[in-house]
């Protein structure tokens, strides 16, 4: 338990991120000079950004300091760690900076590179590439200086993996204003079902909302076409809240979004776009048990997923809400699971509310828990139903403070249940290293099958960890669920990273 100042120490305040320098937009050409995309490419895989079958790991560090480059206070990086039959390979790894060969930009203070990442063919030759946001990058455009504009770049996947290919500066509409952030918030899907990813780019702030730029792009980073993100009742803010799924069960991507207050009108709620053979169109917005807009004001990125946890061909979308309240008690958080159909929503079951009093869930519901503050939906156990992990990263456990801890639930033809629910912290038998207070683990959790066995492990983060540098551990699946035997534990210094407490390690996982 934990006071609300506190609590509210680990919250992403993204209108505190200060002015990029000036930089032009740049386009590097394909460092191997390969053509655009393969006449007839197979599928790429997701994740997969070398194809070699294995899902691929991205760690978001926006905050690292590239000190290469004139010590660039906070002008980011990404970094890839490749999937191995053993699961993450720590030694199999790249990171990427604009000052990388092939990225185009310079690294600037506060640029901010790698805020978030998301994945997609884009280019259609069969191999994963990886959009990275730049979210704190100044621009002039047409004459006009743009203050913190933003910009996004692809960098192309190929069979030697992220930024061997070479890497573009995304082509999209201009910044009409200071404080755009474009790219504050990315998601990646086929939204018109043509076998080209698109990647949608949410604005921080702007009546549009951000852009979707539909597939394939050009190497120069050209996209086929561009749609507003269907903001059109006044000023919104888009925070980093997208996600994208097959809800409807057609083959095509669906785009789950937050829009939140901004001009008088406006109002907090959680939008689906459908997917279809012409694009991303409104399907309404999600609805709780009572009918009534869903609203999530703590939800980002880290606090969305889909996936199909009855296995009934539809995907469900699940919600976290750490500022949630639960009776008298403050901040408890819970999550919700709102239930896919053929139009969107289903209208014939409930969304579900889990918190830490659900029958069968482990804990108890304190204050300032942030229970739901990060969710994660994949298949743990190898049984073919979507199963949720949820972080509470200021979970008190023991006599430890602020320590964390994250619990998973399980899917099934009657869909989530707390039956069989786990949890574990840094404390679980056979989890590296020792837990204390302030660790904060569980900040943001990802289920992804790295060593291709069927089964999701966890990946979670803890970016309190003494010296409050950072840390992620990797928990294997199982098909009785996850296991603290067998686990890995990596921070900074072994990805051969400064550990400082400026690189953001623990905080953000790519998608």
């Amino acid at each position: 338990m934990r006071t609300r100042t506190l609590a509210a120490a680990i919250a992403v305040t993204s209108a505190c991120l200060a002015a990029g320098a000036l930089a032009p937009v740049a386009v590097a050409a394909p460092v191997d000079g390969k053509s655009a995309r393969a006449a007839k490419a197979p599928a790429a895989k997701p994740m997969d950004y070398n194809g070699d079958g294995y899902r691929d790991l991205v760690v978001n560090l926006s905050g690292n300091t590239d000190s290469a480059a004139g010590s660039a206070y906070a002008s980011g990086s990404v970094m890839v760690l490749y999937g191995s039959r053993q699961g993450v390979d720590t030694t199999k790894r790249k990171l990427i900076r604009t000052s990388t060969e092939g990225i185009p930009g310079t690294p600037e203070g506060h640029d901010r590179f790698g805020h978030r990442t998301a994945s997609g063919d884009f280019d259609k030759d069969g191999f994963t590439d990886l959009a990275v946001s730049t979210v704190g990058e100044d621009l002039t455009v047409n004459g006009t200086y743009r203050r913190n504009a933003g910009q996004n770049t692809i960098i192309w996947g190929g069979k030697n993996g992220l930024a061997k290919h070479g890497a573009s500066t995304v082509q999209q509409s201009a910044p009409t204003s200071i404080d755009v952030r474009r790219g504050m918030a990315l998601a990646a899907g086929d939204f018109n079902g043509d076998g080209a990813a698109d990647l949608a780019a949410g604005d921080y702030s702007n009546g549009r909302g951000g852009d979707v730029l539909y597939g394939p792009f050009t190497r120069k980073g050209k996209p086929k076409s561009i749609a507003s993100l269907g903001m059109k009742d006044g000023q919104t803010y888009v925070h980093p809240g997208l996600t994208t799924g097959d809800v409807t069960g057609d083959g095509i991507s669906d785009l789950v979004l937050q829009v939140y207050p901004g001009r008088a009108g406006v109002h907090q709620r959680i939008e689906l776009l459908r997917g279809t053979s012409k694009g991303l169109v409104k399907a309404g917005t999600l609805k709780d048990a009572a009918g009534k807009d869903l609203v999530s004001l703590g939800a980002d990125d880290r606090q969305l997923g889909i996936g199909d946890i009855d296995k009934d061909g539809y995907g469900d979308i699940v919600l976290g809400d750490w500022r949630a309240d639960h009776g008298d008690i403050p901040f408890a958080g819970r999550f919700t699971v709102v239930y896919g159909g053929k139009n969107g929503q289903a209208t014939d079951r409930k969304p579900q509310v889990f918190t830490q009093d659900t029958e069968g869930v482990p804990g108890t519901v304190e204050r300032d828990d942030y229970f739901g503050s990060s969710i994660s939906v994949g298949d743990i156990n190898g049984d073919g139903y979507a199963d949720v992990a949820a972080g509470s990263p200021v979970e008190t456990v023991g006599d430890k403070s602020l320590a964390g801890r994250v619990t998973t639930l399980f899917g099934g033809p009657a869909g989530l249940t707390g039956q069989g629910a786990q949890v574990h912290d840094l404390d679980t038998a056979g989890v590296p290293g020792d837990m204390a207070a302030n660790d904060l683990f569980g900040r943001v959790v990802k289920l992804i099958d790295m060593n291709r066995d069927g089964r999701a492990e966890l990946v979670a983060g803890a970016p309190g960890e003494y010296p409050a540098v950072g840390r992620y551990s990797v928990l294997p699946g199982t098909t009785q669920g996850l296991t603290g035997q067998g686990s890995k534990t990596f921070g900074p210094a072994d990805l051969g990273l400064r550990a400082v407490p400026e690189t953001g390690f623990g905080e953000t996982l790519g998608n």
